[in-house]
């Protein structure tokens, strides 16, 4: 019954925001929540719902979650201003900022004290593929073009290995990091790239990593542009001290397994990210 609640909820929201151009004025009425399609749109809703249910009841207002068609249709829900709040990866923080800076960092996941994470260039457990220079020539799969693991990353350590694009027979851009995996997995690319959670999800039906990627600061919570600032402050308050209240567990690992807490963030903590994709960016502005 939960399952068809969520469903019935998501299409709902699909409607309502497919009319929607312009998030409340986070004072009154409905706030938006966005989201970056990294994982099946039901399961993202699934995913951050008890955690909108929360925020909603601390604020007395409802909570909307707009889960994006693309990574690119998301980072502009954002600064065009058709949520109020959202969840985004490094890789989309920094295209988001690339302009300007202005969006106040509301909070990121951590992990037990741990507050980066790392992701893989996979293969095979049985093809002869065990470093990137055995990719010359090989059938590639990336995730959407601006995920910060699947794609952007992959491409800085193929390129500093030497390999270009057109050294690959050929590539391909999957919704997803579990499209990614699965495809690998069928043979219908000799290597992808994913991050860490995907691939030890993988692992025991025949993955390998031959390559894992320099840690990187979590993904976080930001606020659009012109959210009042006394919505800023309650909701980074909100997120920062969600750890100390009951049922927090619960609501932390929907988000992600392992998460134990969100912590403050800083736009200046994705510097050394920036330098390493910015040049890579380039090439996505739509």
């Amino acid at each position: 019954m939960r399952h068809i609640k969520l469903k019935i909820l998501f299409i709902f929201l699909v409607q309502f925001l497919s009319f929607s151009t312009q998030a409340t004025d986070g004072k009154k009425g409905e706030l938006i929540f966005g989201v970056h399609p990294y994982l099946n749109a039901s399961i993202l809703v699934e995913r951050f719902t008890p955690l909108m249910d929360y925020l909603g009841s601390q604020l007395g207002q409802k909570i909307l979650i707009r889960v994006g068609s693309d990574y690119n249709d998301h980072v502009q829900a954002i600064k065009h201003g058709k949520v109020d709040f959202a969840f985004l990866g490094p890789a989309l923080l920094i295209k988001l900022t690339q302009e300007k800076n202005d969006f106040p960092p509301l909070g990121r996941l951590s992990f037990s004290g741990q507050s980066s994470f790392h992701g893989a260039i996979i293969a095979r457990k049985d093809s002869s593929i065990n470093s990137l220079s055995d990719l010359k020539g090989k059938q590639f799969a990336f995730g959407d073009p601006n995920s910060t693991l699947s794609s952007l990353l992959p491409l800085r350590l193929l390129n500093d290995a030497g390999i270009q694009l057109n050294d690959l027979s050929d590539y391909s851009n999957l919704k997803n990091h579990h499209n990614v995996a699965l495809s690998v997995l069928l043979g219908k690319h000799d290597a992808g790239g994913v991050k860490e959670e995907v691939f030890r999800e993988h692992e025991s039906r025949g993955l390998k990593a031959i390559r894992w990627s320099p840690d990187i600061p979590t993904h976080l919570f930001v606020a659009r542009q012109g959210l009042p600032q006394e919505k800023v402050d309650t909701l980074s308050r909100l997120l920062h001290n969600l750890h100390k209240q009951a049922g927090a567990t619960s609501i932390l690992q929907n988000i992600k397994k392992g998460t134990t807490a969100i912590i403050p963030a800083q736009i200046e903590e994705y510097d050394e990210l920036r330098t390493l994709i910015s040049p890579l960016l380039i090439n996505l502005k739509q």
